[in-house]
Parts: structure tokens; C-alpha cells; sequence
């Protein structure tokens, strides 16, 4: 089940972002993106996409979910390639191949025990750092795509890590509960971010930096905020998929 969640999850994601991407190119105004059937296309797989990926969340590690999504930046390269005529290096090659070795070392992880959250407070301080060095960022980083990716990585990357501890009280959570507010701030703050970049930037320089920086977000939370193991093999795999990620963005 771990595998067809999460590989289903990364699959939708990448057919969906390319939709998106070809939607939006085409797009002039909001009125003609709501009628463009590429755009809803595709915002309907990456809404499976994310469905797939939360239930995987929900039942396993968000530091062995995570590396998983790392195909999502693979086969929007391959799609990106193909459909949008974009370019195919020797680098996106090498990307993929560290990206499929990180993957096979995680996928032997699958069994590992559950995590468990360590403290709200935790949580909080948590989600504080990243959204402090998240501004950082962006005042050192101030070009657009650069600066849109790492908001929609982070932004994403940090719901998840909400939503792991709000799936942890079960179906029914508290009905106040600030963390369902700031997962629902986060979740759509980053959408946007990920519309904006899509719109005036590359798809093969937005999705991979995203991805990477998502990636990262709740693979450190998984075992700052809930204790999750840390193997040795965890730690290749991390920076496995990390360098694969990053290997994909456009010069």
C-alpha cells in the first residue's frame, strides 16, 4: 500500500503540473484560466496527487513519504521534455538515476515504527524557524523564480507538517484548533505561490526547487517534531533525493 500511495501520488503531481503549466501559458485572463480545460485538467489530477500523498502521510512516516514526491520533479523533467519541448541534459539524467537509488534505500524503510508528536510547542517553534529563514531567503534570493519556488516548497512542505500532527488526533480534532487555521493559511498561500511561478517562470526551474525545498521541510520535521528514526540509510537517502532535486533545475 506505502508504494502504489505514494507512486500514484507522484505520478498524478507531475501530469497535473505540466496541464497546469500549458493552461497557464495559454491563459489572459482569470476568467479564460476558470474556462481553459488544460488548466482544470490538471488542477484536478494534482488535487488526487495531493489526496493520494495525505493519506499516505496519514498512515506512514512523513520522512519516508516524503522522498517519494521527489518523482513529482522527475517525470515533470521527462513530461516537460516531451510535450513542452523543454530541454533534456546529461544533468537531468544523472538527477534522475540519484532520485531512483534514494528511492529503492527508502522504500526498504517502509516498515520502520511510527512517530509520534513530540509537543505542540514543538510544532510551533518548528514552523517558526522555517518561516524565519524562509524570509531570510527570500531577501538574499530576490529573483522571482527563485523566490516563488522557495515559498511554494516551503509553504507546502510545512502543511504537510501540520496536517501529520492534526491527522494524529484522529478524524475528528478539536474543533479550535490553530493548527487547522495555519495549515489552511499555509496549504493556500502556497498554491498560489506555485501559480505565480508557473505563470512567469520555468516549469523546469519551479517544480525542482520547489520540490527540493519541500522535500526537506517535513523530512526534518518528521524527526525534529515527532521523533521519526533516523538511520544511517535515512541520511543517504535524504541526500540521494536532495541532490537529485536540485540537479534538476534550470541553469
Amino acid at each position: 500500500m506505502f508504494f502504489l500511495l505514494t507512486l500514484s501520488a507522484a505520478i498524478s503531481l507531475a501530469f497535473g503540473n505540466i496541464l497546469e503549466s500549458i493552461g497557464l501559458r495559454a491563459a489572459n485572463s482569470v476568467k479564460s484560466l476558470a474556462k481553459n480545460k488544460f488548466w482544470l485538467g490538471g488542477l484536478f489530477l494534482s488535487i488526487v496527487g495531493v489526496l493520494l500523498c495525505y493519506t499516505a502521510i496519514d498512515r506512514y512516516n512523513l520522512s519516508l513519504v516524503q522522498p517519494f514526491m521527489a518523482l513529482n520533479p522527475a517525470l515533470t523533467a521527462i513530461l516537460g521534455w516531451k510535450i513542452l519541448g523543454e530541454k533534456m541534459t546529461r544533468k537531468i539524467a544523472f538527477a534522475i538515476v540519484l532520485i531512483f537509488f534514494g528511492l529503492l534505500i527508502d522504500g526498504t524503510l517502509a516498515g520502520e515504527a511510527a512517530g509520534d508528536l513530540r509537543s505542540e510547542k514543538t510544532l510551533w517553534i518548528y514552523a517558526g524557524a522555517v518561516l524565519g529563514l524562509l524570509a531570510v531567503s527570500c531577501l538574499i534570493f530576490r529573483t522571482a523564480e527563485i523566490v516563488d519556488s522557495i515559498c511554494t516548497g516551503a509553504g507546502f512542505g510545512l502543511f504537510a507538517v501540520f496536517y501529520k500532527s492534526i491527522s494524529l488526533d484522529g478524524l475528528f480534532p478539536p474543533p479550535v484548533d490553530l493548527r487547522i487555521f495555519a495549515a489552511a493559511v499555509l496549504y493556500i498561500a502556497a498554491f498560489l505561490c506555485s501559480q505565480v511561478g508557473l505563470r512567469r517562470g520555468r516549469a523546469l526551474f519551479v517544480i525542482p526547487l520547489s520540490g527540493a525545498v519541500g522535500l526537506i521541510v517535513p523530512v526534518l520535521g518528521g524527526i525534529l517534531v515527532f521523533g521519526e528514526p533516523f538511520p544511517p540509510q535515512k541520511i543517504i537517502v535524504i541526500v540521494l533525493v536532495f541532490a537529485g532535486s536540485i540537479l534538476f533545475v534550470k541553469d
